[in-house]
C-alpha cells in the first residue's frame, strides 16, 4: 500500500512558484486572502493554498479588485450565508461572467488579428530580407485589414461587426 505524499512548501519555495517574493506572499495572507498553515511558527503552504493562489493571481491578471477576489472566496469558503446576500452576489458574479465572455471575444479577435500580423510580417521578411522599406509591409497589412474593419480607417482591430456587411461598409437592414 501506497501512502500518498503530501506537498508542503515554505514562503520562500511557495513564492518561487508564482515568480513572486514572499513579501508578495506576506501581503495576501495579510490582506486575510491566504492562510498558511504553521508550524513551529513557520508558514507552511499546501496544495489548498496553491490553488487559493492561483485563483487570486488569475484575478489579478484579468483586473479584478481584491475586494472581488475576497467577494467570491466570501461564498466558496461559507462566511456569507445569508440568504439575501448570497443571491445579490449571485447576480453580481453573473454580470461579470457575462463580460468575461465578451472580453474573451475580443481576446479572440485580438489573436486572430496579431497572427494575422506576424504571419505578413514573416512573409514580407522572407521575400525581402535586406530590404528596410516597410511600405509593402503596410499596404499588405491594411488589405488584410480591410474586410475586418467598421468602416472607421483607424479601427482595424475590431473585427467584424455582426451589423456591417464588410463588402460595402454599409449597415445591413
Amino acid at each position: 500500500m501506497t501512502e500518498a505524499v503530501e506537498h508542503k512548501w515554505g514562503i520562500k519555495v511557495f513564492a518561487d512558484m508564482f515568480s513572486v517574493t514572499p513579501r508578495t506572499i506576506r501581503f495576501y495572507e495579510d490582506k486575510g486572502l491566504l492562510t498558511p498553515c504553521r508550524e513551529s511558527g513557520v508558514r507552511v503552504f499546501g496544495p489548498r493554498d496553491r490553488l487559493r493562489f492561483e485563483k487570486i493571481m488569475r484575478g489579478k491578471r484579468m483586473g479584478f479588485s481584491l475586494e472581488d477576489i475576497r467577494s467570491v472566496f466570501d461564498i466558496t469558503d461559507g462566511v456569507v450565508t445569508e440568504r439575501a446576500e448570497v443571491l445579490r452576489r449571485k447576480k453580481n458574479f453573473e454580470a461579470v461572467v457575462a463580460g468575461l465572455a465578451e472580453r474573451r471575444r475580443d481576446l479572440d479577435i485580438m489573436h486572430a488579428d496579431m497572427t494575422d500580423v506576424i504571419e505578413i510580417a514573416e512573409e514580407a521578411l522572407a521575400n525581402a530580407p535586406d530590404n528596410d522599406n516597410v511600405a509593402d509591409l503596410a499596404a499588405r497589412y491594411q488589405a488584410a485589414f480591410d474586410t475586418t474593419t467598421t468602416g472607421n480607417p483607424i479601427d482595424f482591430m475590431s473585427g467584424p461587426s455582426p451589423d456591417v456587411d464588410p463588402k460595402t461598409t454599409q449597415l445591413s437592414t
